[in-house]
């Protein structure tokens, strides 16, 4: 029972749970595998639901809250300090509909050298 709602949980969170190994894309598992134990990859990543609830706009300003509180804005004001203080954090931005806003807000805001330490660590990927 304990396992189910842990499970659950992480559904629930949306984070990607993978094994150790993928066939699909490799992960660097090396710091803390244990034999004969479930090890768990942990994927920061957006789920932001566009569309479903609130417009785009809705959803990347964080109007109309009595729906749903979401706000895409917040998201990066967190991401992007925490990209850039750790060479090894990576996130992946899932929602295509908010990747224009997100694109035009890291140009205005982001002094140009972040920009270019994000971009070229490879800590941005777009799917």
């Amino acid at each position: 029972m304990k396992i189910r709602v842990l499970f659950t949980v992480f559904l629930l969170m949306g984070i990607v749970i993978s094994c150790a190994e993928s066939k699909y894309m490799v992960y660097n598992t090396s710091q803390g595998i244990v034999p004969g134990k479930l090890n768990v990859h942990l994927v920061a990543h957006t789920h932001d639901d566009v569309g479903w609830l609130k417009t785009v706009d809705q959803y990347y300003v964080g109007s109309n809250n009595s729906i749903q509180g979401a706000c895409v804005e917040n998201v990066l004001d967190s991401l992007i300090p925490a990209l850039l203080a750790d060479k090894n954090r990576k996130f992946i931005y899932v929602e295509q509909a908010t990747i224009s806003p997100m694109f035009l807000f890291l140009i205005n805001v982001l002094p140009p050298e972040n920009m270019e330490k994000i971009s070229k660590n490879g800590k941005r990927k777009v799917e």
